[in-house]
């Protein structure tokens, strides 16, 4: 690397700091930094929203984002299975676990969450699994394969999509939320009790308000055990109970940490040193955290694009998840929890047929606030864009939901920020710019270039869709 160049360092080399390192690729126009990676894992960056496919025998290597040859290539130093141990703010270096200095002009902390464990007794019986990481994913299909009962602590999104590949290995799989009903932090009572009614459709067990009080078993696990008493037989248990920030490195290099946790960022995601910005799940904006790929992309693009001299800022982030499980459509958007006396509700539902579709509209009537789609979601990119660019709301609720039974047709008039693909979000413009900077002339090949449909599929006729107009009309 040129000693002429302002050196940058990645600590981590997760979803988010593999999207920095293109992002600055991209908007160093002028070629005046050189990258260093520590990434703490072994295997270069990878889609860590897809990891469940390797259940049913993906090759790890398919969700790489890039080899090794890539960081080469670009003249990035990417050191693997590397963990930083501390940052010295003052030498404006950052030492590792062998020893090792690396010294930076800009520092860029990616360092991403881990598993919360919750407080419960025996939490290290073997047969005890968290799931973050291609070696959590590995170790619990192997020992799935052997296993007879498996529980699940958390009924979340990742909790559902645990229970869900371990019910597909042929493993008798309960789920254990501790609220009245699944995914709580996105649905409200209705739409939870509808997915509660499909998931014990697909063969999964539901114990809802359920509190674990400990684990116990020999030197492996053998039951879960209750604060009621009540126990359930498993040999293999996955704990989902949430994500707590990797902040520690920055906090202990006296970096201002978020109320809730995290490292505390401005628009810019620059920390309160000049020098050091935090960007994914480790960062705190406005006191919030984020868990989801596509504040964490932004946060990375912002930082890229303040280091390239470009007017990008983070934004408030609305939340918006999509469960990515069979045939299941449930998805959430904004504010899903207000009260009557914050918001106005219109609902559309046949219960028999398992669809309700929750609006919540500011009491003007003049905004959607969020949104909560179950059964059916063809709406979901036309809401996300109504919440997020405050598109003024229409006199009837209806115009902007689709008759049940009677999706939306599929819209191919997209803006070059419209999200096609949620799950890894990939907007309208980045697949535009894959085709012209790789001369793609595929849907397969705009897929493998950017991981649009590379999950769910859910999005994969829209892919199709803009790769034809674009590489047929150029818009």
């Amino acid at each position: 690397m040129s000693d002429t160049k302002k050196q940058v360092v990645v600590i981590g080399n997760g979803m988010a700091g593999y999207r920095f390192c293109e992002k600055l690729l991209e908007y160093d126009a002028h070629h005046q930094y050189a990258l260093t990676v520590l990434g703490d894992e072994a295997v270069p960056a990878y889609d860590r929203v897809a990891l469940s496919s390797l259940f049913t025998g993906r090759p790890e290597q398919e969700l790489f984002f890039a080899e090794k040859r890539w960081y080469d290539y670009y003249k990035i130093d990417l050191q693997l299975g590397t963990r930083a141990v501390s940052i010295n703010r003052d030498a404006k270096t950052v030492m590792t676990a062998d020893g090792s200095a690396y010294p930076y002009d800009k520092l860029v902390i990616a360092t991403g969450s881990r598993p919360l464990i919750p407080a419960i007794g025996n939490i290290d019986l073997e047969g005890v699994h968290v799931y973050r990481t291609t070696e959590d994913v590995h170790a619990l299909r192997d020992e799935a394969r052997e296993a007879k009962k498996a529980v699940i602590i958390g009924g979340g999104l990742l909790g559902l999509e645990i229970a869900e590949a371990c019910r597909e290995l042929g493993v008798e799989t309960t789920i254990l939320e501790r609220a009245p009903f699944l995914m709580p932090l996105q649905l409200d009572t209705m739409a939870g009790k509808l997915l509660d009614m499909n998931i014990e459709q697909l063969g999964i067990h539901l114990k809802l308000e359920a509190h674990v009080r400990k684990l116990e078993g020999g030197a492996r696990v053998e039951r879960v055990v209750l604060e009621n008493g009540e126990a359930f037989d498993a040999d293999l248990v996955v704990i989902t109970a949430g994500i707590t920030p990797n902040d520690e490195i920055g906090i202990e290099a006296g970096l201002v940490p978020g109320q809730n946790g995290g490292i505390a960022v401005n628009e810019r995601v620059l920390t309160s040193d000049p020098d050091i910005y935090a960007i994914g799940e480790c960062a705190s904006f406005d006191n919030d955290l984020f868990g989801l790929v596509a504040p964490c992309y932004a946060m990375a693009e912002a930082a890229a694009a303040h280091l390239g001299d470009i007017n990008r800022v983070f934004e408030k982030w609305m939340p918006a998840s999509k469960l990515k499980l069979l045939d299941l459509h449930v998805s959430s958007l904004g504010q899903t929890h207000l009260t009557e006396e914050e918001a106005t509700f219109f609902i559309d539902q046949d219960i028999q047929k398992g669809v309700y579709k929750k609006l919540l509209i500011s009491k003007d009537w003049k905004t959607l606030l969020g949104a909560i789609l179950v059964g059916e979601d063809s709406e979901f990119e036309r809401l996300r864009k109504a919440i997020s660019k405050q598109t003024p709301f229409p006199a009837n609720p209806r115009d902007w939901l689709a008759p049940i039974n009677q999706p939306l047709r599929l819209e191919v008039e997209m803006e070059d920020d419209d999200v096609v693909c949620f799950c890894n979000y990939v907007t309208k413009g980045d697949i535009c710019r894959a085709i012209d900077a790789h001369n793609l002339k595929t849907a397969g090949e705009v897929m493998a270039h950017t991981y649009a449909a590379g999950l769910c599929g859910s999005c994969m006729d829209t892919v199709i869709a803009v790769t034809k107009q674009y590489v047929e009309h150029g818009i």
